[in-house]
């Protein structure tokens, strides 16, 4: 991280070990389109919409480390690499919306679907924190591998892209033994004192589920894939919130020669934009006053010892100048109550927020016993 040397660490879902790509030699490359990765090996970013500030990212490793392989030797390579260390991402301006300016974007979202303009959209917001500027973002991914098994967890530094730390609960598309899944995720309770067996589920809930389950569905038909098994939707556990899940899997050799192309119709699903998807993209650009840049976008391995692992990039933070950026977001519907939406987003927040202050005040508690021995 000190020599901006991209490269990314992260943790699968139910996965103990680390794997960690390097790029030393050449700057990862910029991707045109999401349908240039069909064949691709290494790790691909790519932003909510496609934008020259805001490229796809393909990072094609120099080094791979997973588990117990050596390191002594490339340490050593990239102690001596000075390839990137003039390069700096470059900043861009924030918007931190209030209270009261989210309550108008949900209605100005919500009048667009009394018009018939749209059936959903996702409005999502920043929150930058700046008392944690000082937090180690290395101690900060370890404790969130330790927190959050059950989902994607990653760092990443790559240039123009920046410096990301996320913990994702939402697969896009996993490839794995020639079976291909993905997962239709909405709806969105605190889980409190309840057990997840008890958690009950209103009509605008299950209508939102419904929106983006009928999508996932539409675009699995429209590339001729049949015999498709589905799960769901259940209530699906992810840290202290709880959430509706569909899982769709299939015999992933229809779509292993058109995997960009898949990838293209299948994101941004309704679960971050809305439908139907070009007027839910529209209206939610027209109202959001900061950039999403990654967040909502998608990230993960692709062909890494076959395998490929795309998740949505929920639940992430930016590291910034001032701190950490916080990106999150809620679905509204005709149902949807302003303040409760904002909550949401609260609480949403708190996935990764409980840990940064967790793992600031133990670094604040360690800096104490230091000063006081």
């Amino acid at each position: 991280m000190e020599r901006r040397i991209p490269f990314v660490s992260y943790q699968l879902p139910e996965k103990s070990e680390l794997s960690t790509l390097v790029q030393y030699t050449v700057a990862p490359r910029k991707l045109k389109s999401s349908v240039e990765i069909t064949g691709a090996t290494g790790f691909v970013v790519a932003p909510f919409e496609g934008s020259g500030a805001f490229p796809i990212t393909l990072l094609e490793p120099d080094f791979i480390h997973t588990g117990n392989s050596p390191v002594d030797q490339i340490i050593e390579t990239l102690q001596k690499c000075s390839l990137f260390l003039g390069t700096k991402s470059e900043s861009h301006p924030m918007h931190e919306a209030s209270s009261s300016e989210f309550t108008r974007q949900v209605e100005a979202i919500k009048a667009k679907i009394k018009e018939g303009v749209i059936i959903k959209a996702v409005l999502s917001r920043v929150k930058i924190e700046t008392e944690v500027s000082s937090i180690d973002t290395i101690e900060l991914f370890n404790t969130l591998c330790q927190a959050y098994p059950h989902a994607f967890v990653y760092i990443l530094q790559m240039p123009d892209v920046g410096c990301w730390i996320g913990a994702s609960p939402e697969p896009l598309l996993l490839v794995s033994d020639e079976r291909a899944k993905t997962t239709s995720i909405a709806g969105t309770q605190v889980l409190g004192n309840r057990m997840v067996s008890d958690v009950k589920w209103n009509a605008k809930e299950r209508d939102e589920q419904a929106i983006v389950t009928s999508y996932i569905e539409n675009v699995i038909s429209s590339f001729g894939i049949t015999n498709v098994e589905k799960i769901g939707p259940y209530s699906y556990q992810a840290a202290n919130l709880v959430h509706l899940k569909t899982q769709f899997e299939f015999d992933a050799s229809t779509i292993k020669p058109l995997l960009g192309k898949f990838i293209v119709a299948l994101q941004p699903t309704p679960s971050v934009c809305g439908l139907p998807k070009a007027n839910a993209v529209d209206v939610v650009l027209s109202v959001e006053k900061h950039e999403r840049e990654y967040y909502s976008g998608f990230l993960g391995p692709i062909n890494i010892e076959d395998n490929t692992a795309f998740f949505v990039n929920l639940r992430c933070l930016k590291v910034v100048p001032e701190g950490f950026a916080f990106f999150v977001g809620a679905g509204i519907t005709e149902g949807s109550i302003p303040g409760r939406e904002w909550e949401e987003t609260s609480h949403k927040m708190m996935t990764l927020l409980s840990v940064v202050n967790s793992v600031n005040t133990s670094s604040k508690a360690y800096v104490f016993s230091k000063t006081r021995n």
